[in-house]
């Protein structure tokens, strides 16, 4: 297995980590006490369109870091 391979394993084992991660942090602040909005269901209708950007725009700030990170190396 070369290192081109094994990158990419490894980007993908904790990149299923960290999303696996971000969900439950999710339903947890869904599921806290100060928050009964009565509705059981959440989905991606739910959220505002400006925090989806907000994601979206964090997500591609992690990834661009990552790929410099691999220039300097």
């Amino acid at each position: 297995m070369n290192l081109k391979q094994r990158s990419i394993i490894v980007g993908a084992l904790l990149g299923a980590g960290l999303g696996a991660l971000g969900g439950y942090l999710f339903t947890r602040g869904v599921e806290m006490p100060g928050n009964e909005q009565g509705e059981e269901e959440v989905s991606l209708q739910a959220l505002p369109p400006g925090e989806l950007v907000k994601i979206f725009i964090a997500i591609m700030g992690v990834l661009r870091g990552v790929a410099e990170l691999g220039e300097r190396v």
